[in-house]
Order: structure tokens, then sequence, then C-alpha cells
């Protein structure tokens, strides 16, 4: 037995060109604000493009959503965001993230989500808001802040750095495979994960050996849609969560968070998973799960040690301490990833 809850996605306009739907979207809205990233906004065109389809009713633009959401920018983006009844989030995970933890302190606005990685926030009811003094990683979950719209046009990637594109891809793996080995009864989630896990393993490499090949991005945006299709009936592991404190801790990015972190995972909790899962998992990888992460990311040329990331060996103890019943699995992972 099980039950599947739904978050409030209504309309996913999807393939290259759908940007053009934005206009569409915001026909019924007054007042647009867009939140977006420093490098988005200052070295594309992307930002321009979105402003002027929103014409009259672009009521503003921030800027300075910057890796890790930190509360500081969630803060002044809500102060700036003023009276919007719309948000449109351009951007990675951090500006999706932001976007959402503003919504709630506005009440719920409108919110358009125009993705440029692979990450996934746009689905998810999780945000993450970084608190800055301490270097934590604070979330909160609110269904109610779930992007209802989202934009997936494949040209708007085509701005997104190559290392931040392909290790979003493993983070969008890391979904898939954490969400196919969670507990409970998943179905719909199991059947999407798998196959989202074998499109990112496929489609992978060839991004990476034709970076503007607009349809194999395409193709990495359904397979990451695929890898996350239910986030609230598929909790995520240890993978995700040591990469949460990591990444928040010392200014890691999420996507190589899942770089080292996953096979990792994977070598740990193997042998506990039921053989037919584990077997299915397999397949869907084409080979054994750990060995494969392991080699798509270094196929990859991505980070995928702790030392890589600058992740000093003297704070495993202190890190795998703050897991409580799980420090044992979270102080082997991390050794095994030094």
């Amino acid at each position: 037995m099980g039950t599947r809850a739904f978050l409030p996605t209504v309309r996913v306009h999807f393939g290259p060109g759908s940007l053009e739907k934005l206009e569409e979207e915001a026909r019924d809205f007054d007042r647009a604000f867009v939140i977006t990233g420093r490098t988005l906004y200052a070295e594309t065109d992307l930002v321009r493009r979105v402003e002027g389809m929103l014409g009259e009713k672009h009521a503003g633009t921030f800027s300075g959503m910057s890796q890790h959401t930190p509360g500081s920018a969630v803060e002044k983006a809500t102060g700036e965001a003023g009276e919007a009844d719309l948000l449109v989030s351009v951007g990675g995970g951090s500006v999706i993230d932001g976007t959402k933890a503003v919504a709630v302190r506005l009440d719920y606005p409108a919110q358009i989500a125009i993705p440029t990685t692979l990450s996934g926030a746009e689905w998810a009811h999780a945000i993450g808001v970084t608190d800055e003094e301490v270097g934590r990683k604070s979330g909160f979950a609110d269904p109610k802040a779930v992007p209802p719209v989202m934009i997936l046009d494949a040209e708007a990637t085509l701005y997104t750095p190559e290392k931040l594109w392909l290790s979003t891809g493993i983070r969008a793996l890391d979904h898939a495979i954490e969400g196919f080995l969670a507990k409970g009864e998943h179905p719909i989630e199991d059947v999407t994960g798998l196959e989202g896990a074998r499109r990112l393993v496929a489609y992978l490499p060839r991004s990476k050996d034709d970076p503007e090949n607009v349809e194999v991005r395409h193709e990495l945006q359904l397979a990451a849609w695929m890898a996350y299709f239910g986030p609230l009936n598929t909790p995520m592991g240890l993978s995700h969560n040591l990469g949460r404190r990591i990444g928040a801790s010392y200014d890691v990015p999420h996507g190589y968070t899942s770089c080292v972190t996953l096979a990792p995972t994977l070598e740990v909790v193997g042998d506990r998973v039921p053989r037919d899962r584990w077997e299915q998992l397999t397949d869907a990888l084409g080979g054994d799960p750990a060995e494969r992460v392991a080699a798509l990311v270094e196929e990859l040329e991505l980070p995928s040690t702790l030392r890589d990331v600058g992740v000093p060996e003297a704070d495993i103890e202190e890190i795998a301490q703050e897991f409580g019943d799980w420090a044992e699995d979270a102080r082997e992972i991390l050794n095994r990833a030094r």
C-alpha cells in the first residue's frame, strides 16, 4: 500500500523555442518581477529577452541570487519585488530556490520557472537557504512554493558553463538513483526515475562531445524531469544530504557534491538494497551502479573527491557526527570520497 501526493505543477512548456510561451503565460498579470544571477544578467542577453517578452508588465529585475541561495539575497529580492503578482526565475537551482523562498515571504504570488541547469529545483517543494553567518543551509518544505509553470527551453541552457551543465546532470542522476532506492512505495517514480537515469547516462557524454547540440540538451532536460518526477513521494538519501552539508559549508556547487558523494554512497548502501531493485538499477545504468557513476564522472572530467572540491580531510569526523544514527555510514562514504 502507498499514497501518491501531487505537487502544484500545472503546465510545462518544453522544447527549443518554448521560451516564447512566456508572453502568453504572463498575460493575466500586472507586475512581473524577474529573479536571476549576476552572470546570466551581465554576460548574456537571456534576461533581456525575458524582460522584453514581459514588456510593460516588467516591474524590475533582481540579479544578485548567487550560489547556495544566501539568506541576505532572499531578503533583498523580497524587498525589491514589492507588490509583484508574478515572479519569473531565470537560472539554476539556487536562483529557483531563492525565488521560491521569496514567494513564501510575499504570500505566494504566481511563478514561472525558466531553468538553465539540470538541478531540478523547479520540481521540488524543498527550499534551501544558506545562513551565511554559520555556513549552513537551513531548508524548509512548502508545496505551495512550487512554481506552477515551467519553461524548459534547451536554447536557454546554451549560456550555462560546461562543467555546471554536466555536473547538474550528475545531480539529476542522483535524484533518479536515490529516489528509486528510497523507502516506501513509489511505483510511478520508479519507472520515470529509471528511464531518466538511462537517458542521463546516454546523453551526458554526447553533450560534452557536442556542447552546442540543442537537441541533446533538450533530451537531457526531459531526462532530468523524469529523474525527479515526484519529489514529494521519493525522499533523498545520504548522497544528497551529505551534499547539502558540504555545499553550504565549503561553497561547493551542488552538482559537484553529487559527483563526489553519489558513487561512494552506492558502494556503502548497495549490499542492503533488495537484489531485484539493484538489478533494475544495474540494467538502467548499464553496469554496477557505483562503478558506472564513477566512470561517468571521470568521463565528463568532473571533480570526484573531497580534495578536489576543497573539503579538508580533518573535517570528516565532524561532518559525520552530525548525521546521528547514520553517522557510521556518513563517515564511511566521506572516507571513500577523500
